[in-house]
């Protein structure tokens, strides 16, 4: 790696942060981050794009950004457990989007409780944790003890091709019953800490981690796929019988595939497999500047500026958050965590090297990062001022190279291990 490109994005991502932190206002009672630096995405606070962020903050000696995150997403909680994905200052988010908060909540609190050692807090929000948590077990469950988003872009993925092709609330994928099983991890390691009983949050983590293994994962291709309920069947392929097995054999091989590697519930070998023949490969996700959304091999792969089809049903709507085939930071970060996880340091250690010249490249081009990345030229290609999990292109090197300056993100296997 360039140690001159790295002070540069360090540099320039320590003077965004300055940028976006914010004052309390409005029906906020703490501080926030705003997504970007500029008139993008200026709609209120995002659940997994703030959740990235406060990391990044907190690796910078502001933990309490973590703690405000919390605070400010619970206060707009509904009796039901639910609480609303995207929070606004104006409204508290009832206007803005009508998802629950995606899976992050339960592992942004283990990861602050592990580094602060704030109870308090914690105790404090424990009971709201675990009614957002039965919310996302009861109202997404689905068949095989396995979950489906409510809609595709309910995930983050907005336009992911599995999701984007059949019905809504057909497709299982691999990327939520993943980010479940973390966050059900998370709350033991919480009711731990607290005194309180944790059995049933470890009981849940396996049932979820053993239904993900049984189900969707597709011995033949190599890789955990989508199921699909009418068919049930894995959606690797188009495998419709007509045509040539060649034709349509990588067409589903997606980004929600990367999230069981991230979580730990593959195995060594079917993990060694899979990142062998699918994340390394650069016929598949791996881009010299970083990992594609979608295969390369893929039908559908695309980096299309503008992704397909529009949103929410509207066909005015465009969809600017294109993950059929750009490179985006957070899926750079989960499999740069997935290789050092399942021993591929070199490997994590050249990703993130990658990521940091892709980021060095965007600031000497425009003097901004964008939200994503043409895969095939590093081009940026949707919005200005981008912060969210971009800041976190520059910390990959501290868990290769400084990890006590790194927030460590599964703090339940470091404290089963000492046990």
């Amino acid at each position: 790696m360039d140690m001159l490109h790295y002070q540069t994005v360090n540099a320039c991502i320590k003077e965004l942060m300055g940028k976006i932190r914010q004052p309390a206002q409005g029906l906020f009672k703490y501080p926030s981050l705003t997504t970007t630096a500029g008139k993008f995405y200026s709609a209120g606070m995002f659940t997994w794009d703030t959740h990235h962020m406060t990391l990044r903050f907190a690796m910078e000696g502001q933990p309490e950004m973590m703690k405000y995150f919390l605070l400010t997403m619970f206060q707009f909680q509904r009796s039901n457990g639910f609480v609303p994905c995207v929070c606004s200052s104006v409204d508290g988010g009832s206007s803005t989007s009508g998802f629950h908060a995606q899976p992050y909540l339960a592992q942004n609190a283990a990861e602050y409780l592990n580094l602060t050692g704030d109870l308090e807090t914690v105790k404090t929000i424990f009971g709201n944790l675990k009614k957002y948590l039965e919310y996302w077990l009861t109202v997404y469950s689905a068949p095989l003890g396995l979950f489906r988003w409510g809609e595709t872009w309910m995930s983050g993925f907005d336009n992911e091709i599995t999701g984007t092709i059949f019905p809504t609330g057909t497709i299982l994928p691999p990327d939520l019953p993943s980010l479940l099983y973390l966050e059900c991890r998370a709350m033991g390691f919480l009711a731990r800490k607290l005194d309180l009983p944790d059995a049933e949050f470890e009981e849940r983590a396996k049932k979820i981690r053993d239904a993900v293994n049984e189900y969707l994962w597709d011995e033949e291709a190599g890789i955990y796929s989508s199921r699909n309920l009418c068919t049930d069947k894995l959606q690797t392929s188009w495998s419709d019988g007509f045509l040539n097995s060649t034709v349509g054999k990588y067409a589903y091989v997606s980004c929600p595939s990367l999230l069981v590697l991230f979580a730990g519930i593959a195995d060594q070998e079917r993990a060694g497999r899979m990142i062998g023949t699918y994340v390394l490969s650069p016929d598949h996700f791996r881009s010299r500047f970083g990992i594609r959304s979608l295969s390369r091999s893929s039908e559908y792969y695309n980096n299309a500026r503008w992704g397909n089809p529009p949103r929410f049903g509207d066909w005015k709507r465009l969809t600017n958050s294109n993950w059929q085939g750009p490179v985006w930071i957070p899926l750079n970060w989960f499999v740069f965590h997935g290789l050092l996880r399942y021993g591929f340091r070199t490997e994590a250690e050249k990703l993130a090297d990658d990521t940091v010249e892709l980021i060095y490249k965007s600031f000497q081009e425009l003097g901004f990062m964008r939200e994503n990345y043409d895969a095939e030229t590093g081009e940026g290609l949707y919005a200005d001022q981008f912060a969210s999990w971009n800041l976190l292109a520059d910390s990959m090197h501290l868990y290769l190279n400084s990890p006590e300056q790194a927030i460590p993100l599964f703090p339940w296997e470091n404290e089963r291990k000492t046990r």
